[in-house]
């Protein structure tokens, strides 16, 4: 059986979420798409994925970047889809990167909606990419939402071009800096700030700082060096 769309998603740890993701995939991408969850973690996120019918690919190393390349490694789909398995990127926004992906050829779920609901968790969320964004105009990348986005939409043939290698959280870093180099259009579509399934509030931001605090070191690299030079 062909396949039109593969999503994959990397999962840590998120029995909470994924049945959650996987049953809200609208049925008109399901009927065309194969899910491919690549999970890394030790509870029983690989088990429900499974029972909904995703192909499970067990990572045995960790890192969001090794385990999207691992995903895509193994997608037989001419459009890949990427997003998080923990809830906070709502699969009905799929048709919408798609119809975008008609005038780019890389499309981000950008979170820019406020949700009143999680005020907190949204503005800590808000001010980080407002920084982040600030730093990507300079080289070139124009976002009103979310520029480090993990829902994304491209062709496969587009993913082949990045040739991308990080293995960690620097991957959506890395695949934005690699489309500036090559010339392509990165487009969005705005998406509402969500909390994660389980009701936990879960800032990446505040969670892990550090991580925040590489991005930032390497796109002010980038800025610095200038993008030609540094790709």
């Amino acid at each position: 059986m062909t396949v039109k769309y593969s999503i994959i998603i990397p999962t840590l740890d998120e029995k909470e979420g994924i049945a959650q993701v996987i049953s809200h995939i609208p049925e008109q991408i399901a009927n065309d798409a194969e899910v491919i969850v690549v999970d890394a973690g030790t509870d029983k996120t690989a088990q429900i994925a499974t029972s909904l019918n995703a192909k499970v690919i067990r990572s045995q190393k960790r890192g969001k970047g090794y385990q999207i390349r691992l995903g895509a490694k193994a997608a037989t789909g001419e459009i890949i889809i990427i997003m998080d398995g923990d809830g906070e990127h709502n699969p009905q926004y799929i048709p919408k990167l798609l119809e975008k992906l008609d005038e780019s050829d890389i499309v981000l779920g950008a979170r820019a909606i406020i949700n009143f609901r999680d005020i907190a968790y949204t503005l800590v969320s808000l001010f980080s990419d407002i920084f982040t964004r600030s730093i990507f105009t300079h080289v070139g990348l124009k976002i009103k939402g979310e520029p480090l986005a993990g829902f994304r939409a491209m062709k496969k043939t587009t993913w082949k071009k990045l040739e991308l290698h990080a293995d960690d959280f620097l991957i959506e870093t890395e695949m934005n800096i690699r489309a500036l180099s090559l010339g392509l259009k990165i487009g969005e579509v705005r998406i509402p700030y969500v909390m994660r399934a389980g009701g936990i509030l879960k800032s990446k931001f505040l969670q892990s700082p550090i991580q925040w605090i590489r991005i930032w070191h390497y796109l002010l690299k980038v800025n610095k060096q200038g993008l030609a030079a540094k790709l």
